[in-house]
């Protein structure tokens, strides 16, 4: 075990500096803290410190997580044959499971649960924790499904989690700072979370295309600072074509944008930096909208989504990929996991990667939004063997920079699908200006209030001011009620 412990700690240590936590740096200004966590430690690589963790010989750690397909292969990896897969990305999660459980001594287990929807699990969470039982030590899901069962109590405080140090590089402090409210630590994320990458939102361009309709170099564009809603939508707002003559504009046609009214909405609320909520100073949640600058974004997505002749306005973001694949359009806005489709992996035209526009040029960065169903952590109040759970968080947290997320970010993203090196220093642009409102955190504590520029834009509708103040009483008592029950955890903690 020590001479793994050695190997793991070099690759590590050749692996600092080039590899940023998924979401653990925060953007300039982003309307949040200012505290910008805890840094790197001397010691954060030194996995010898594993070596005084003693467990019980023969100790099962069991983890609830998703069976979707977009997040089944996250955590573990199966085969049937019991070998390591050949496919390199699967490989690297296969080793890192390996490696957890030589460390520790122990075995993992993962049960991916099936479900209608993305919540992976949280019925049968919540039925189990409610009961009583103690099946499960590890719970694996999307925050807009979890943190709202943090709010209802399920959950250990991890700052009381034997084994499990908070303060460490690979835990994003970003997101703790965003999501703790109260005392206590409910959910966590990091470098074990390959989703926080995966889900950031991009915008896709059609090298071919952009230079057969003139279009200006758009990296030099966002180089420039320049690239923003006016120049984007300038650029777009006439590139139609009526491919099959039929007078109906459909997908069998051609066009300027492809953009997406449900997902694709959301990411402008980072692209724009307009949060809803907030953790202030005395760690409790409070309402920061900028009333006025989002009343013109609901205008300008408006105008964006519905009356732009040369954007084609889809719902499915992967259905975008399959026709920015066909050459149907110029640009794509949608997330980085849609260059894992076999669509965009055999397109045929290059195509390059750059961020969602500024919402204008004294925005002084370009920020990124990450999906709500990235990938967070809690332990169930039930477990019996929290000590454990604790340790299989850390390891496996510890180990993923020198495993997965080389393999995924460095190997894959930048080395299989970003085809040329612009787009490398847009992605590590892109992964490195992530920028988080917790209202997308607290989203259903919250009566859905960081998802009025969604349905805004999903009605066809840019009254925002009747919208908010139909609903403002709703959301501010929501947001009371979210910080008393968190205050309640605390007295019982």
């Amino acid at each position: 075990m020590k001479k793994r412990i050695a190997a793991l700690l070099l690759a590590a240590l050749m692996l600092t500096g080039i590899l940023a936590s998924c979401v653990n740096r925060k953007p300039d200004n982003p309307g949040g803290s200012d505290n910008n966590g805890t840094g790197t430690r001397d010691d954060d690589w030194d996995f010898s410190r594993f070596n005084d963790i003693n467990l019980p010989e023969g100790t099962v750690v069991n983890i609830m997580s998703r069976a979707h397909q977009r997040h089944a292969n996250e955590i573990t990896v199966e085969t049937e044959d019991g070998k390591e897969p050949d496919d390199f990305i699967l490989a690297s999660v296969w080793k890192r499971q390996k490696e957890v459980e030589e460390i520790l001594g122990v075995t993992i287990k993962n049960n991916k649960v099936e479900e209608t929807d993305e919540h992976g699990g949280r019925t049968l969470i919540q039925s189990v924790v409610s009961g009583g039982d103690n099946t499960y030590d590890i719970y694996a899901s999307s925050y807009y499904g979890s943190s709202i069962l943090a709010a209802d109590g399920l959950f250990l405080d991890l700052y009381n989690v034997k084994n499990l140090d908070t303060t460490r590089e690979y835990w994003s402090q970003y997101y703790i700072d965003k999501s703790q409210i109260g005392k206590g630590l409910y959910t966590i994320t990091g470098d074990l979370a390959v989703s926080a990458t995966r889900f950031l939102f991009v915008t896709f361009f059609n090298k071919d295309l952009a230079k057969e309709y003139q279009i200006n170099d758009p990296y030099k564009m966002v180089a420039d600072g320049t690239w923003t809603y006016d120049t984007m939508l300038a650029t777009v707002k006439s590139i139609y074509k009526d491919v099959n003559s039929d007078g109906e504009r459909d997908e069998n046609d051609f066009y300027g944008m492809g953009v997406n009214n449900y997902l694709g909405v959301d990411a402008y609320t980072s692209a724009f930096n307009i949060p809803t909520i907030t953790i202030n100073s005395d760690k409790q949640a409070e309402i920061c909208l900028n009333y006025e600058k989002y009343a013109d974004v609901v205008d300008k997505l408006y105008t964006l989504f519905w009356k732009t002749e040369g954007v084609l306005n889809k719902q499915d973001p992967d259905h975008l990929a399959t026709l920015f694949s066909q050459n149907t359009l110029i640009f794509s806005q949608s997330w980085l996991y849609n260059c894992e489709s076999y669509d965009m992996r055999d397109m045929a035209s290059d195509y390059g990667i750059i961020p969602y526009p500024k919402y204008n040029e004294q925005q002084s960065e370009y920020y990124s939004f990450g999906h709500d169903q990235i990938t967070i952590f809690a332990v169930p109040k039930t477990t019996s063997q929290a000590d454990a759970a604790g340790a299989v968080l850390e390891v496996m947290s510890a180990t993923s920079r020198s495993t997965v997320i080389d393999q995924y970010y460095e190997m894959a993203l930048k080395g299989r699908y970003a085809r040329d090196e612009e787009s490398v220093q847009m992605l590590d642009m892109i992964r490195s200006n992530f920028l988080l409102d917790t209202g997308w955190i607290y989203c259903e504590s919250t009566n859905l209030m960081s998802r009025m520029l969604r349905t805004l834009i999903e009605a066809k509708s840019k009254n925002f001011s009747s919208y908010y103040q139909k609903y403002r009483e709703s959301f501010e008592a929501s947001v009371k009620d979210l910080n008393n029950a968190f205050a309640g955890l605390d007295e019982e903690n």
